[in-house]
């Protein structure tokens, strides 16, 4: 490991960086695609699916990762290399996305989608430690804000690309081009991140036998957060419970204008190309604060915006806060992502970061697999299907509920110490970022 000054040596602006946060760039505009915007409307909407249809598939999403995501890190911190399955899962994206742009059956879309969102989720579990590759331990706020924010930049080209191209016309018409836009705009971290040419770290290992080791390695490491990494086990726990909020709100907001009423095609998009400057604006303002003031007090803070925008607009039901909501949303969507990633590396051991972070998103998957089910669709199902409500008075108490998630996620959290408990670096970490 060079012995270098990597506060004078290191740019923000350098190529790895660059490529790295471009990622960002490409993945959010699938996230926005297909997660946010087009598939939920053009499923609930379009062809009168109930909600608990998309739900029930990011149940089995969230459950397929369950069994793959912590052994699929596992076994890029046995081989010591994260970019190589990044490729594959990136792929794997880009082929169901733009296969739903052909399929003509619901049934078979929801699988399609489900595929889809299953490698652009693990592909997310390759890429966040990937940040140990490219920003040195004191800049990695700053670049993982820089990563939201360019990110949430992208949803605004990609969301202006695809408004002109669907309009109001078939909203299946948005998915190829999805595609193509998240395969181009992914190109820069494969070309300008460089990882190391190293033998796996156990040498007389074959792949199926790194394979079969990993997914025995999960129980054990599900054992010793238990036990030695108590911290991680209640940061997990609290981010389960405020992901679990946002994801849903992310996952339903535009049907929730759609019920509420006179917002036209043009206002939803609107109110959602806000929310993405916010975002950008407060991932990037996020990174700052994290580096002065730690990723735990920022989180907080977010956190309880997040908590009374929710509350104000489920108890109020007035169209007009969906101005503020979209905003508020966006803001908490950028300063979370930024300041829990960073959190999360300060708890994590270094040599287990593939497989502990694909613990972190696993619980974030499951997250968004539950909360849209139970808290929204439930909701929904039970008060409005089976009951008297309104579907519009079922979401406001969805809203709600939500916010009373977020409130136990940030007691959950407190307790935690924003230094963190590791500060070394692992041989392959970044040292010196070539400009």
């Amino acid at each position: 490991m060079n012995d270098v000054d990597t506060r004078s040596t290191f740019s923000i602006w350098s190529r790895p960086v660059l490529g790295w946060a471009m990622y960002d760039f490409a993945n959010t505009i699938f996230s926005f695609a297909v997660i946010t915007l087009y598939f939920n409307e053009w499923v609930i909407e379009d062809h009168g699916r109930p909600d608990w249809n998309v739900s029930v598939m990011g149940l089995c999403v969230a459950l397929a990762l369950v069994l793959v995501m912590p052994a699929a890190g596992a076994v890029s911190d046995a081989f010591g290399r994260r970019l190589p399955f990044l490729a594959v899962f990136t792929a794997g994206c880009v082929a169901a996305t733009a296969a739903l742009g052909f399929v003509s059956s619901v049934t078979v879309a929801l699988m399609v989608a489900g595929i889809a969102i299953f490698c652009y989720q693990l592909s997310l579990s390759m890429y966040d430690p990937l940040l140990a590759r490219v920003a040195p331990l004191e800049h990695r706020g700053t670049v993982s804000g820089l990563g939201v924010g360019f990110g949430y930049v992208g949803v605004l080209v990609g969301s202006t690309a695809l408004g002109l191209i669907v309009g109001d016309g078939d909203k299946q018409h948005a998915f190829v081009p999805t595609a193509i836009l998240f395969a181009v705009f992914a190109l820069p971290i494969f070309l300008f991140v460089r990882e190391p040419r190293t033998a796996p770290r156990d040498e007389s290992m074959r792949l199926h036998q790194v394979a079969r080791h990993s997914v025995l390695q999960v129980a054990y490491t599900a054992r010793t957060i238990a036990r030695e990494h108590r911290p991680v086990g209640r940061f997990l726990i609290a981010r389960f419970l405020y992901v679990d909020a946002i994801a849903t709100v992310i996952a339903y907001m535009t049907v929730y204008m759609d019920r509420l009423g006179g917002f036209s095609a043009g206002d939803r998009q609107l109110v959602l190309a806000i929310a993405m400057v916010c975002a950008a604006i407060g991932g990037f303002v996020a990174g700052r604060l994290v580096e002065r003031h730690g990723p735990k007090r920022v989180l907080q803070g977010i956190l309880a915006l997040a908590v009374a925008t929710l509350a104000t607009a489920g108890i109020s039901g007035s169209a007009t806060l969906v101005w503020v909501l979209g905003p508020s949303v966006g803001v908490t969507l950028g300063a979370v992502w930024t300041s829990d990633r960073v959190l999360m590396m300060r708890l994590t051991p270094p040599r287990a970061r593939g497989e502990f972070f694909g613990i972190y998103n696993l619980v974030g998957k499951l997250s968004n697999g539950i909360g849209p089910l139970v808290l929204w669709s439930g909701s929904l199902w039970l008060l409005h299907e089976h009951g008297s409500w309104s579907a519009l008075a079922a979401s406001r108490l969805a809203l709600v509920l939500l916010a009373c998630a977020v409130v136990a996620g940030m007691l959950v959290l407190r307790p935690l110490s924003d230094a963190g408990r590791f500060a070394d670096r692992l041989p392959e970490d970044v040292d010196e970022v070539p400009a």
